[in-house]
């Protein structure tokens, strides 16, 4: 294994030679967001930072972060696209017309705190630990993995688990006011 100062070397010779590129490649894919540009190209060479502190050796650096990049670009499109599906352009409002009333009477402040505290009960102890840290102390998963002495991969595993729980008991719910399905 390399000691730090070849590593640290290493990647500085990488970032020269590769970071315009990976920049430019980053910039075309995400619409010309150069600040989403900017954050796709720190988040490769930090994957391949950690890659080389770990001993990993690349015969083809240039690949790795291109391909490394073209992740974080992919992630960032799919989190733009799913913030769209969220949002509700202010011009559509005028073809939604009137709102379903005995829909939303049904759906109280009562039913919010049904579902939470469902949600809340179907996770055990350690479940919950993990959800606080994750949604309530908003941690990443890289302090949650520190925190429980556990890697990074058993974290995320962890917490895909907890979400799955999560929208199978909200599923669970009759939002139509039968109570439980």
């Amino acid at each position: 294994m390399k000691d730090k100062a070849e590593i640290n070397a290493y990647l500085k010779e990488c970032f020269e030679a590769y970071q315009r590129g990976v920049y430019n490649y980053c910039l075309a894919r995400l619409g010309g967001s150069r600040e989403a540009a900017d954050d796709c190209v720190q988040e490769t060479f930090l994957v391949f930072n950690k890659k080389l502190l770990g001993g990993e050796e690349f015969e083809n650096p240039r690949a790795f972060l291109y391909r490394t990049a073209d992740n974080f670009i992919k992630r960032s499109k799919k989190k733009t696209a799913q913030a769209q599906i969220r949002e509700i352009p202010l011009d559509s409002l005028s073809d939604i017309g009137e709102l379903d009333i005995s829909f939303a009477e049904k759906f109280t402040q009562a039913d919010y705190d049904l579902i939470a505290e469902k949600i809340l009960n179907a996770l055990s102890d350690g479940e919950m630990r993990i959800y606080k840290m994750r949604y309530v102390e908003k941690m990443s998963v890289e302090s949650i993995a520190a925190a429980l002495g556990i890697t990074r991969p058993t974290a995320s595993m962890r917490l895909l688990r907890i979400r799955n729980k999560v929208k199978e008991t909200v599923y669970e719910y009759d939002f139509y006011g039968k109570g439980e399905s």
